[in-house]
């Protein structure tokens, strides 16, 4: 959920830099050594964030460690962009935000000896029911047709009513077993955002309203959904100086040779003694055995890998049942920030315009760029929105270009560079962030993290910090702790 609609508000690159710090160094001290008298072999599946991280750890205990990444390239859903674009400037295709609260995001910043840089603020506006309009003086009604009597002096105080009650049926996130072991969560876990929403009595104009603020959330398990707005909630708003793929470039460059791009696993097998990886990389077929693994695939591409692990009927079903969510993003770099000039009044910020159209979110990210006349607009979708957008095919681009002249008037004419990515179409990828579908995250959570006998698992969809760069980070932490305990 958006920045001002958060927890708080509801109760009441190395490609673009110099090199880092640590490049191709990596501690090793004896007292952290695995316990027998050969180092132990740690296969990494997937070069982004949790996987870069979990090796990057590993070696720093002691481990022997091979990544295997079929781009070309770390970071999976972390990537920037920055060819086509004038002055220095770059484009978050994946993770954009960073807040205070993330706090193994926060520690590898500053591990990397990284710099982080705050959003301005601003005035935002809002599109809806085709008109645009900013959000009117305490006491003036919204122009929202639809809205119930009882929404319609201020969407936001029914926040108490619609809203609040999903945090509270969460219960404490650190019981055992939760959600399953917390009986208002594992009810909670039954619904949809808006399921949810519709039960509590909001009105379709009133979710329309509610989404154009916080994405297209309306088919997210609610009690995953109101987890990680639980989790993620902060003040400062902040991205990397220079682009957020800094970190992965960071973590991939001390891990030097250790990660092996172009290699993509097609084959997973163990038995009592070690995990034996089958991978393709540009010289053919090869075998690499090793005494454990972590998995930091995404489930979907994973579904395309032969699995002769072993695996649990339960982990082979969460493998197979979660749900990915389609993600897009669509950039405009402008010639000036002309926005603050807007007929309706200066606007600024990270949350430009939310609305109910395929643009979904138009943010603005000009205050992270290296050259400050120069603007950079992007339309961020997800789920129906994405889709919207992808079907468009070639036209994509001329089609956001059209719905943003009406959503900003005058971008047309502003724009000087473009560029765009629907992750449903990323091979290695397949959609945006995994989310478990209503009814499933009391047994599908503690199924995708558990251990499937010498293989661990991580990534974000492991973690309850969903979607999330922290997310993948924290997971990455989870399994090398497993794979410590394990060995002691």
């Amino acid at each position: 959920m958006t920045r001002g609609l958060d927890r708080r508000t509801f109760l009441g690159a190395l490609a673009a830099g110099a090199a880092l710090p640590l490049a191709g160094q990596l501690p090793t001290p004896a007292q952290a050594e695995p316990t027998d008298r050969r180092r132990k072999c740690i296969a990494v599946l997937g070069a982004g964030l949790a996987g870069l991280a979990a090796a990057y750890q590993l070696t720093r205990r002691g481990y022997e460690v091979i990544v295997l990444e079929a781009q070309d390239r770390p970071g999976g859903r972390v990537e920037t962009v920055r060819d086509g674009f004038r002055r220095g400037g770059h484009a978050e295709m994946g993770a954009v935000r960073i807040f205070e609260t993330h706090t193994y995001t926060q520690k590898y910043v500053r591990e990397f000896g990284l710099t982080l840089s705050p959003y301005d603020e601003g005035p935002s506006a809002v599109h809806l029911r085709g008109r645009r309009f900013l959000p009117p003086a305490d006491g003036q009604p919204w122009p929202i047709p639809g809205l119930h009597p009882s929404e319609q002096p201020d969407p936001a105080a029914r926040f108490p009513d619609y809203v609040e009650p999903g945090f509270d049926e969460l219960g404490d996130l650190d019981t055992p077993g939760w959600p399953g072991s917390v009986p208002s969560a594992r009810r909670l876990d039954r619904h949809t955002m808006d399921g949810y929403l519709r039960r509590r009595g909001a009105s379709l104009a009133w979710r329309d309203w509610f989404y154009a603020q916080n994405g297209r959330i309306a088919r997210v398990n609610a009690a995953a959904g109101f987890a990680v707005e639980s989790l993620q909630s902060g003040e400062r708003l902040t991205s990397i100086q220079g682009g957020n793929d800094r970190l992965p470039y960071a973590m991939a460059a001390a891990l030097g040779s250790r990660v092996k791009y172009g290699s993509e696993v097609v084959r997973i097998a163990q038995d009592r003694h070690g995990v034996t990886i089958g991978y393709r990389d540009r010289t053919g077929g090869h075998e690499l055995q090793v005494d454990r693994c972590v998995c930091a695939l995404p489930f979907a591409p994973l579904r395309n890998v032969r699995l002769d692990a072993g695996f649990s009927q339960r982990k082979h079903r969460a493998i197979r049942n979660l749900a990915y969510m389609p993600a897009a993003r669509c950039y405009f770099q402008t010639h000036s920030r002309f926005w603050e000039h807007d007929p309706l009044g200066r606007l600024g910020g990270l949350d430009l315009v939310g609305t109910d159209t395929m643009a979904g979110r138009v943010w603005n990210t000009s205050s992270q760029q290296r050259q400050p006349g120069l603007g950079m607009l992007h339309a961020y979708m997800f789920d129906t929105e994405a889709l919207t957008f992808a079907a468009h095919g070639p036209g994509r681009v001329q089609a956001m270009r059209r719905l943003l002249d009406r959503v900003l008037p005058g971008l047309t004419e502003q724009v000087v560079a473009v560029a765009h990515k629907a992750w449903q179409e990323d091979r290695w990828a397949s959609d945006g962030w995994g989310w478990t579908p209503s009814g499933d995250l009391h047994w599908m959570l503690p199924a995708m993290q558990q251990p499937e006998g010498r293989i661990h698992f991580a990534g974000e969809h492991t973690s309850l910090w969903i979607a999330w760069m922290n997310g993948a980070l924290e997971s990455a932490e989870r399994v090398v702790e497993e794979i410590h305990h394990a060995d002691s």
